[in-house]
C-alpha cells in the first residue's frame, strides 16, 4: 500500500498550521496609555508626524491622524534605530523621534547638560511677596529654562509644583519626558502663554504665582476643602459651559462600597476640574471596575477638552464628580474618546471612564496599569487636600 499521498497531506497539513500559528496578530495585552498607534487621533499624533517630517521618515503634513503612512514611517525609523519594529509609538520611541528632530532643529538641545538649582535664600515661602522671589525663585532654583530631556532636582520641583495644580499625575521622578512636556504645554494653554512645552521664566513665575494663591487649609480625612481654580483660557462666548462655584467639600467615596450602588446607566454625572475650573456633564453608560460615561453635550465635549489643554489624552487628572444623589467624591478621568458611544451629536467618537477610589491590592490584581494609574492621581490629590495618605 502507498502511504506517500496521505503522507504529504499530513505534511502540508503542518505546515499550514505554522504558517497560521505564526501569523502576527494583535498584541494580547493592553497597551500603555502612552503609546501611539494606528487609529490614534490628537495633538500627540501631531507633533510625532512634524518629528517624523523634519527627520524625513515622512511625507506631507502633520494631520493629527496615526494612519498607514504614519505607521510605516515609525517601522522605518525603529529600523534604522535599531528598536523593536513594531509600529507603535511607545514611550521610548517616541522619546528618541522628538530628541533626534529636536537636536535637528537645534544641535545643542539633545546634549544640554541639567542646570544644577540655584539655592534659595533662607527663609524665602515661595510667595509673589517674597523679597527674594523676583530674582531667584524658591521653587526652582532660578528663571532658566527646563525643558524636556533636562533631568535634576529643578525638574523635579517643576514637576511636583504640576501635580500640586492638577496638571500632572503619578510622581515627581525628576526627568523631563513627554508627560511633564504635555503638562506644561497644558498649563501654558490654561495662562494664557505661548505653549511651547518650555518652562522658561515666564512659566515658572506663573507656576509660582498659582501656587501661592491654592489654598492650605488642613482638613478632616472624609471632607476636605476645595482649592480655587487655575486661571482659565480665554474663549469666546457661548463656547464653553459656563462657570459654576466650587464644591463646599468633595468626598473620597469608595467605587464598589459607596459610588456603583448608588448609580445607573442613563444618569448624569456633573464633572468639575479644580485646576482650570471647568465643569461638564456626563451621561452614564455602563458599570464595571470603573465608570464608563460620555459627554452629554458637543458643548459638554468642548469644555472638558478645554480643561484637558484642548487635546485628547489619556493623561488622567483629578476632578470633582457630582453624583446623582447630590454628593461630591474625587475621582481621576481622561478625554480620548475609544470604543463606542451612544450619543450622535456630542461630537465625542466613543466614550471615557471615570475612577472612583478602589483598594489598591484589588485594582494591580485586575487593572496592573491604567487602572493603578488612574488610582494613584487620586491618591495624591487627596494627600494634598487633607495630608491623609490612602493605603
Amino acid at each position: 500500500m502507498n502511504r506517500k499521498p496521505r503522507f504529504f497531506r499530513v505534511a502540508v497539513l503542518l505546515f499550514l498550521g505554522v504558517f497560521v500559528f505564526m501569523r502576527p496578530s494583535c498584541p494580547a495585552f493592553a497597551l500603555d496609555p502612552q503609546t501611539l498607534y494606528n487609529g490614534c487621533r490628537g495633538e500627540e499624533v501631531r507633533e510625532l508626524q512634524q518629528a517624523l517630517i523634519d527627520l524625513g521618515y515622512l511625507r506631507g503634513t502633520a494631520d493629527g491622524i496615526f494612519g498607514n503612512n504614519t505607521e510605516n514611517a515609525v517601522r522605518n525609523f525603529q529600523k534604522k534605530n535599531k528598536l523593536s519594529v513594531d509600529g507603535l509609538a511607545g514611550k521610548s520611541t517616541r522619546q528618541l523621534i522628538m530628541e533626534k528632530a529636536r537636536s535637528k532643529k537645534d544641535p545643542s538641545a539633545g546634549t544640554a547638560a541639567p542646570v544644577t538649582p540655584t539655592p534659595a535664600p533662607s527663609g524665602s515661602s515661595g510667595s509673589s511677596g517674597s523679597s527674594g522671589s523676583r530674582d531667584t525663585p524658591s521653587l526652582f532654583g532660578s528663571y532658566a529654562s527646563i525643558r524636556i530631556g533636562n533631568k535634576g532636582d529643578r525638574v523635579k520641583a517643576l514637576q511636583q509644583s504640576l501635580i500640586t495644580l492638577g496638571y500632572l499625575s503619578g510622581k515627581a521622578d525628576g526627568i523631563f519626558g513627554n508627560q511633564t512636556l504635555n503638562a506644561v504645554k497644558s498649563f501654558q494653554r490654561g495662562n494664557r502663554l505661548t505653549a511651547d512645552g518650555i518652562a522658561g521664566k515666564k512659566t515658572l513665575t506663573a507656576i509660582q504665582s498659582a501656587l501661592a494663591g491654592g489654598s492650605s487649609q488642613a482638613a478632616s480625612p472624609t471632607q476636605a476643602p476645595v482649592t480655587t481654580p487655575a486661571p482659565a483660557p480665554a474663549t469666546e462666548a457661548g463656547d464653553l459651559n459656563p462657570k459654576i462655584s466650587a464644591p463646599g467639600s468633595v468626598q473620597l467615596l469608595h467605587w464598589f462600597n459607596d459610588v456603583k450602588p448608588s448609580v445607573s446607566g442613563g444618569q448624569h454625572l456633573l464633572v468639575y476640574d479644580p485646576s482650570s475650573g471647568y465643569s461638564w456633564t456626563l451621561r452614564i453608560m455602563s458599570r464595571g471596575r470603573h465608570c464608563d460615561a460620555e459627554p452629554l453635550t458637543a458643548r459638554d465635549t468642548r469644555t472638558m477638552v478645554a480643561a484637558f489643554g484642548g487635546v485628547n489624552t489619556w493623561n488622567q487628572k483629578a476632578v470633582y464628580v457630582k453624583l446623582p444623589d447630590g454628593r461630591w467624591s474625587l475621582a481621576a478621568t481622561h478625554d480620548m474618546p475609544h470604543e463606542s458611544g451612544s450619543i450622535k451629536d456630542n461630537n465625542f467618537d466613543g466614550h471615557l471612564c471615570v475612577h472612583f477610589l478602589r483598594d489598591m491590592d484589588e485594582t494591580k490584581a485586575n487593572d496592573p496599569k491604567y487602572g493603578v494609574a488612574n488610582q494613584e492621581t487620586i491618591r495624591a490629590r487627596w494627600k494634598q487636600m487633607t495630608g491623609e495618605d490612602v493605603p
